[in-house]
């Protein structure tokens, strides 16, 4: 950046920039430069309600009965399956599911989450579940996949990366 596209305000000794007086937040008034910050004060003080370019106006948001929409996300609600086949908690089958899978990959039939803690070594191993869950699936045919990151309910409520394989 040249020296000359930068200019000091009159007023507070803030660096002012040629884009700045291009885009008019920085003004030259009485013979003086004065930067963004200079300049909404003195609009302030002469009561201009003109707002400056750069600012947002805040969004208001409907008011909501909050105790019709309340979900009981306590860790109550939260239950364990467990495969009768393989006796692990967690584990689960798809041989209850009476629509048949679609390898033809013209959309979804089902879907499969995993999440793990935030951690390198977490993310590794649920990357090492993800890919033994597909090698023992030979009829999947995985369309998509999403992730997200949100809290879990455990011991400790902390993040965890959630992922979504939909096959």
């Amino acid at each position: 950046m040249k020296q000359e596209d930068v200019n000091v305000c009159d007023s507070c000794g803030a660096s002012v920039y040629k884009e700045h007086l291009e885009s008019g937040i920085a003004k030259h008034s009485g013979g003086k430069l004065y930067c963004s910050h200079c300049v909404a004060d003195m609009e302030r003080k002469q009561g201009s309600s003109v707002a400056p370019a750069n600012d947002f106006v805040p969004i208001e948001l409907d008011k909501e009965d909050s105790s019709s929409t309340d979900l009981d996300m306590s860790s109550s609600r939260i239950r364990m399956t467990v495969d009768s086949k393989s006796k692990k908690a967690g584990a689960r089958s798809d041989a209850n599911y009476r629509r048949p899978v679609q390898s033809t990959g013209l959309g979804a039939t089902r879907c499969r989450t995993f999440h793990c803690r935030i951690s390198e070594g977490a993310v590794d191993f649920m990357n090492e579940q993800i890919n033994e869950w597909i090698d023992g699936q030979s009829e999947v045919t995985i369309k998509f996949a999403t992730s997200v990151i949100g809290m879990f309910e455990g011991k400790h409520t902390e993040p965890n990366l959630i992922v979504t394989v939909f096959y």
